[in-house]
């Protein structure tokens, strides 16, 4: 099984207090089943490219973070200007 980081600690928490988080990743993955270290095997899916911040607003409640405009800041800190695809992630 293939494991999935949480290094930003209000998405972690986000995960760990509601079960599950919205979260934006450099590099296109599957749909699968991950194991989280600290949290246990989660279900990671798929949901779509972003291209724009406006593209998260709807998903913001869900991501750990206050505002998008926190929530862009930490994804451009990570994917350095990359190409970015959003994910759901649900505790089994």
């Amino acid at each position: 099984m293939k494991k999935m980081e949480f290094k930003v600690r209000c998405v972690r928490e986000c995960l760990l207090r509601e079960g599950r988080v919205f979260t934006v990743r450099g590099y296109n993955m599957l749909s699968e089943h991950v194991e989280v270290d600290g949290v246990g095997v989660c279900f990671r899916k798929h949901v779509i490219e972003v291209t724009s911040k406006e593209d998260l607003v709807r998903f913001v409640k869900w991501s750990g973070f206050v505002n998008v405009d926190e929530w862009w800041k930490a994804i451009e800190s990570f994917c350095f200007g990359k190409r970015k695809w959003l994910y759901y992630v649900l505790i089994n």
